[in-house]
């Protein structure tokens, strides 16, 4: 539909595989990847960034997931960074575990 695109590593672009690397802490981290969520008022430059981090677990692998508001008061949001996440997640070709972690932001519990 055109609101999410895949973001580059800038210039130069450092590439999103990892494994030559041989990352190992905290996590075994394969690959990294950054993109872009659009909305109509919000685009480009402005539009949420999404970053996601997959590393090596056991047989399979850990998605880490990260969204970021462009524009200072998106606080009135209604959660829209948590709400992204939830429909990649949702919409992804991939088997998931419906067992995920908030770890920050929307979703998690205030204490």
């Amino acid at each position: 539909d055109g609101t999410f695109e895949y973001v580059t590593g800038g210039d130069p672009n450092p590439g999103d595989d990892l494994r030559p690397y041989k990352i190992s802490q905290p996590k075994p981290f394969q690959f990294i990847v950054q993109g872009r969520h659009n909305a109509p008022q919000y685009k480009g430059e402005d539009g949420d960034i999404l970053d996601f981090n997959i590393a090596a677990l056991g047989s399979g692998s850990s998605l880490r997931m990260f969204s970021l508001s462009r524009i200072h008061g998106a606080l009135g949001d209604a959660g829209q960074n948590f709400k992204t996440l939830a429909f990649l997640l949702k919409n992804t070709q991939f088997p998931i575990s419906t067992d995920f972690t908030i770890v920050h932001g929307c979703g998690k519990a205030v204490v």
